[in-house]
């Protein structure tokens, strides 16, 4: 049962799995391997909850109490809860607490266990020691490169220290050894780093490639509209934005509220601040009602664009054609003068040709008087 689960979970069918699992408790009912997976299925859908109380399950069983993968797994989901938006505090604090002492317990009962040091890590960054956890997180990936976590980590605390090229590659990284480019969450985390550094062309592309995985995903729906808004805004107020740029520009704007407009209404609380939502959609809308007088000045750019280089061309013609006649001036000019030399040329040469037979009328008289005497 347990195997046919798994093989169902892996094509994705969660909810054939889940029958699969629970099949196998009518045989056992407390087999921690079926309560293990089935309290998996429910983190994989983020479904924190139900998923702790099946590790709780476990972990409540004498011959259990101390399972570690159970108390792994319990001090992830405290972990993930610090995710939340909240502005409680208190609250906060104390999930911070529960996970360490979950991680704590795993060490003392294993002192090698590298997944409790990587959230013991994860804690300390949260708690705001980052240089601490930076510490931990680096020692823990000397041990092993095959846990992907432990990049991650690193590349978080990277972009909370502000260096963000280092958490580009050290994302792009984790994606390549481990999740073949198709983790949206990592796609995510990819495009936080390149839209804190700037460039958000780049982070645009990642989140579209991520959407094009998870299109129904609410969060990246949300950030894809938060990149929208800034690109367009940059567009819009850039006042050497040509007309093809403003009235793409102001497309992507009325896509970003269109998208903001319905978070607002049926987003998922949990994942992000519905209010946050609603705001970012009337800043939208206060851009959109500016928006014609940003596509008049593109509008009335473009035509004087279009006439200097109408004016440019026609003086580019212009001096083509003086050039044209020129050049054919300075040819006709050649050709004549070839023509006079090549006729003087002609002149000379009868000239010389004269001389030459005169020349030769005089000295044939001589010739013969020379001859005469000779008889004598």
């Amino acid at each position: 049962y347990l195997r046919l689960g798994a093989m169902a979970r892996d094509k994705g069918n969660f909810y054939e799995a889940s029958d699969w699992f629970k099949e196998a408790l009518q045989i056992n009912q407390d087999h921690p391997d079926a309560w293990s997976l089935i309290g998996n299925l429910h983190l994989a859908k983020q479904e924190w909850g139900p998923g702790q109380k099946k590790f709780e399950r476990i972990l409540k069983q004498p011959s259990t109490q101390n399972d570690t993968y159970s108390m792994l797994a319990l001090g992830n989901v405290w972990l993930q809860t610090l995710h939340q938006p909240t502005r409680d505090r208190e609250k906060e604090k104390r999930h911070q607490d529960r996970a360490l002492a979950i991680y704590k317990q795993v060490l003392r009962n294993d002192s090698k266990n590298l997944y409790a040091a990587n959230g013991i890590g994860a804690v300390l960054a949260h708690k705001g020691y980052v240089r601490e956890a930076r510490d931990v997180f680096a020692q823990v990936r000397e041990a092993t490169a095959d846990i992907s976590d432990v990049w991650l980590n690193l590349a978080h605390i990277y972009v909370e220290q502000k260096q963000y090229i280092s958490a580009v590659q050290m994302y792009e990284n984790c994606l390549r050894k481990f999740y073949k480019h198709q983790n949206t969450e990592v796609l995510l985390y990819l495009a936080r780093a390149l839209f804190k550094c700037g460039k958000l062309q780049e982070c645009k592309q990642i989140l579209l490639k991520a959407r094009h995985v998870a299109p129904n995903d609410t969060v990246l729906m949300f950030n894809v509209a938060l990149v929208l808004q800034r690109l367009a805004t940059s567009v819009l107020k850039d006042e050497k934005s040509n007309l093809k740029e403003v009235l793409n520009a102001v497309k992507e704007l009325e896509l970003a509220h269109r998208y903001f407009n319905y978070l607002s209404k049926v987003g998922d609380k949990m994942r992000f601040d519905l209010a946050l939502a609603a705001s970012e959609a009337r800043q939208c809308s206060d851009l959109l009602s500016q928006a014609q007088y940003h596509v008049a000045r593109a509008r009335k750019q473009d035509e004087e664009e279009k006439e200097l280089r109408a004016k440019q061309e026609q003086e580019k013609e212009l001096l083509r054609q003086k050039l044209m006649k020129e050049q054919e001036e300075k040819r006709l000019k050649e050709i004549e003068e070839q023509k006079k030399l090549l006729e003087q040329r002609a002149q000379y040469v009868e000239k010389t040709k004269n001389i030459l037979q005169f020349s030769g009328e005089m000295e044939t008289p001589k010739e013969k008087k020379r001859g005469g005497g000779g008889g004598r």
